[in-house]
């Protein structure tokens, strides 16, 4: 089984998940330091429990679960580089929750603002939401800034929300409307 071409950007595109990909995410969702950087350092993954969430997003019509992939050369349909997640999604009030996950070796390369881009533009003009949120814990100071990048604005922040390693940090709160996406699009 190929990627599924869902979304198509310059370097990359959003894809459906394969099952053949299951060790992969296993690998990134198990990995201490990436999941450290959202909060999940305590959860052990195993694949069983990994094909039950990915198919909880994929059998939901308010979450979505895409692999980013990394376009190839040639007939090679590229490479899986990370995973963004739109969940909670309330199409009453037109809003979305956003999560972004990718490979050590692919950060600080364009790919997450990229990917960032295509999961805003999922919810804007394919589900026609108004407003997309997310979360960073404080020390991930350069997700922070690419979000910033991508036009999310700091709404608040749950203080001293993750004790981690007898530190304790700050849940950051960001957001984007549907209109100011479009006016950074133009």
């Amino acid at each position: 089984m190929t990627y599924v071409n869902k979304l198509d950007g310059d370097r990359i595109f959003l894809s459906l998940s394969r099952k053949e990909d299951l060790s992969l995410y296993n690998k990134w969702l198990n990995d201490g330091e990436i999941n450290l950087t959202f909060g999940r350092s305590h959860i052990a993954f195993t694949e069983e429990k990994q094909a039950e969430y990915i198919d909880s997003y994929n059998n939901s019509e308010d979450k979505f679960f895409f692999v980013i992939v990394k376009k190839g050369k040639g007939s090679s349909n590229g490479q899986a580089i990370g995973i963004g997640l739109l969940y909670d999604a309330d199409f009453v009030h037109g809003k979305i929750t956003l999560g972004l996950l990718l490979d050590k070796s692919h950060q600080s390369k364009g790919y997450g603002k990229e990917a960032t881009n295509l999961l805003l533009k999922f919810a804007f003009n394919i589900l026609n939401l108004n407003n997309v949120m997310l979360y960073a814990i404080d020390f991930n100071e350069k997700a922070i800034a690419m979000y910033e990048n991508c036009g999310f604005k700091i709404i608040g922040k749950r203080r001293e929300a993750y004790p981690i390693n007898n530190k304790v940090y700050d849940e950051v709160y960001m957001d984007i409307l549907k209109k100011e996406f479009n006016k950074i699009k133009k």
